[in-house]
């Protein structure tokens, strides 16, 4: 039997938040208090200030997001051992606690006529097999260290998001499958969703075409494939557009609350939730998205208006 988000998929248009990382760095918080001492390593907050994690997933949830994602954007070893190699091990249980926390959130807001999702977020990491800045086994391994810890306390699905390099993407994804086959589950039971970025070039970060990354991905047992991050919505409608006609299963739109500008030595997103709403809502008709939602500097109030 299919997951119940699957299940939720086949009827209606799914609702996510993914922008619990630019919302805490928004945040005034200490480096030795919530980041245990690590400037910027958002991921640890699950562990010194999980409180404050679970209040920004039920603001996304009040706002009548279906699925909210774990704050485990970076949380693997590899990433993890770039702020300190002694936080490295802490990968599994940092993910395990991250979605305890998000599971704890939606079961406040879940009702039997709208169940809550919790979505595994796992990132593209700070080094690129492409690239030669590692090797294969390694980012398996990482991989499979997080997706084991995000599947102990029942995530709903994993997500593998905003991703540059396609064999990033299918090593993320076998670690998925690998951490699946050693609890006895399968794609089936946790569905692994992708979202590629796209930047205002017109390709994923190392060159590649969204019809190429189509091509690449489509024989893996995914279950979504979209865009999320780098730019707002409307400059994501030409790739949308070839993945509603060549994509086979669900399609994603989760794009940022526009593209970034500088005030003030600092990033913001000037898309009001009015206006991005609208497109997401013609977008969902032309392209027949199953899952939208919205990235970096998203508000409960941008949500609230997609939904």
């Amino acid at each position: 039997m299919s997951s119940p988000l699957l299940r939720a998929l086949e009827n209606r248009v799914v609702v996510l938040d993914g922008a619990m990382g630019s919302t805490l760095q928004s945040m005034p918080l200490s480096i030795d208090g919530d980041y245990l001492g690590h400037e910027n390593c958002v991921d640890l907050l699950v562990r010194s200030r999980p409180e404050l994690v679970q209040q920004i997933h039920e603001s996304f949830l009040a706002a009548g997001s279906d699925a909210v994602e774990t704050n485990t954007f970076g949380a693997n070893p590899l990433v993890l051992s770039e702020f300190d190699s002694s936080i490295s091990d802490w990968a599994r249980s940092l993910n395990k606690e991250a979605a305890e926390v998000a599971r704890a959130a939606c079961d406040v807001h879940a009702t039997v006529d709208k169940p809550r999702f919790v979505l595994g977020s796992m990132g593209p990491g700070t080094k690129l097999i492409t690239l030669s800045q590692v090797d294969w086994d390694t980012m398996l391994e990482s991989y499979c260290a997080q997706a084991t810890g995000l599947i102990q306390v029942g995530a709903d699905a994993f997500l593998i998001e905003t991703c540059q390099d396609l064999l990033q993407v299918k090593c993320a994804i076998n670690a998925c499958m690998k951490a699946l086959e050693s609890q006895g589950r399968t794609p089936d039971d946790i569905p692994i969703l992708v979202n590629v970025t796209i930047e205002t070039t017109g390709t994923m970060l190392l060159g590649t075409e969204i019809s190429a990354a189509i091509t690449a991905l489509e024989h893996y047992p995914i279950a979504s494939l979209g865009l999320n991050c780098a730019t707002g919505p409307i400059e994501m409608a030409t790739h949308l557009d070839v993945l509603s006609r060549l994509w086979p299963r669900a399609v994603a739109c989760v794009p940022n609350a526009g593209l970034p500008i500088l005030v003030e030595g600092k990033s913001e997103f000037p898309l009001r939730p009015e206006p991005m709403a609208e497109t997401v809502g013609k977008f969902i008709g032309r392209f027949g998205l199953g899952i939208v939602g919205g990235c970096c500097g998203t508000t409960p109030a941008h949500l609230a208006a997609i939904n």
